[in-house]
């Protein structure tokens, strides 16, 4: 068995604790763990007071699982309240975590997630097409527009965590017209493609009159929100 099967076998078992008492009804992937998501926030509607590493990758994980869109989408006003806060908790006692132990509760949580997600995935709509290309162009304006700005911190935090420390040390060899003209080169982008938590875009630019393309990746970070992941 692989390391990562086994960490995935792992962490399952880790978010199932405290639902076993709960038997599927149904074999459709959703409303599986639609109903595991509620449970979760029925049990866990107040401050979460064990911090051991695996009532933590539960909680987190659980919390993950809710914010899935097709899953996010069944619970109600009062739940999507509930996992706000439950989100907030946390966040919290995440920050009060010694790094070590979060960065194996992260590496867990990125073993997972893609499994799941994957039996949840199917093609967005067109209009949900649409409406995730408005949020996505809108992201990347608002990186070319705080660079354009000088204002390089806030650029670097539409980027995920990973690559915000390599774009920062290419952001700090420019200028300030060489940034301003970053915003006006990279303007044009166009989706091409999107998979699961990936979105792919196409960046069309005329540079010395020479058309040139670059692709540009868009993902899903570990709170959910879309952020850029390279260009």
């Amino acid at each position: 068995m692989t390391k990562t099967k086994r960490a995935v076998q792992i962490v399952v078992f880790i978010l199932l604790i405290g639902l076993q008492s709960f038997s599927y009804s149904s074999p459709d992937e959703v409303e599986k763990y639609t109903q595991q998501c509620k449970n979760f926030l029925n049990l866990h509607s107040g401050e979460l007071k064990d911090e051991s590493f695996e009532k933590m990758l539960g909680y987190i994980g659980n919390a993950q699982i809710c914010k899935v869109e097709r899953i996010y989408n069944k619970l109600t006003e009062a739940e999507k309240n509930r996992l706000k806060d439950v989100l907030i908790n946390i966040e919290e006692k995440q920050k009060r975590l010694p790094k070590e132990k979060r960065e194996r509760i992260n590496e867990s949580i990125a073993a997972i997630m893609p499994t799941i997600e994957n039996e949840l995935w199917e093609e967005l709509t067109k209009d949900e097409l649409k409406e995730l290309d408005i949020l996505l162009k809108g992201k990347w304006n608002g990186m070319l527009t705080a660079l354009g700005q000088n204002d390089t911190e806030k650029a670097l935090s539409y980027f995920h965590h990973t690559a915000s420390e390599r774009y920062r040390k290419i952001f700090k060899t420019l200028n300030p017209d060489g940034r301003k003209r970053i915003g006006k080169d990279l303007a044009n982008i166009h989706l091409v493609e999107v998979v699961m938590n990936t979105a792919i875009y196409e960046i069309t630019s005329e540079l010395k009159d020479e058309k040139t393309s670059f692709q540009l990746a868009f993902v899903k970070d570990l709170h959910g929100e879309w952020v850029i992941k390279s260009f």
